[in-house]
């Protein structure tokens, strides 16, 4: 049996650190000034998300079987996108679709 106070202990540290790790970047930044970390920050972080979903994606894909037709048509919607409309989310989501159609057919 697990322990009440356990617990409450365990949610009051992950709301704490959940809280400040939310806050922080509006304390740090409360000024509104450019700065040059913000900058380069605002610029990497979608290539960055991008190349990770991208490698996460394909460590799982089986090279030998039909489905890598499916991750690359996948992909290259996916970039398609981002080319034409320059918004991840966008990408992201066309991409997706585009591999859940073709898997589900």
């Amino acid at each position: 049996m697990v322990d009440i106070n356990y617990l409450l202990l365990v949610i009051l540290f992950m709301t704490a650190a959940t809280y400040t790790t939310r806050l922080t970047p509006f304390v740090l930044f409360a000024n509104h000034k450019e700065t040059p970390m913000l900058t380069f920050i605002a610029k990497s972080t979608p290539p960055m998300v991008m190349t990770i979903l991208l490698i996460y994606m394909l460590r799982g894909v089986n090279y030998l079987s039909f489905e890598i037709v499916y991750t690359f048509i996948a992909i290259l919607v996916t970039v398609g996108f981002h080319l034409y409309r320059r918004n991840a989310l966008l990408s992201i989501i066309a991409g997706t679709v585009v591999y859940m159609i073709a898997v589900q057919l």
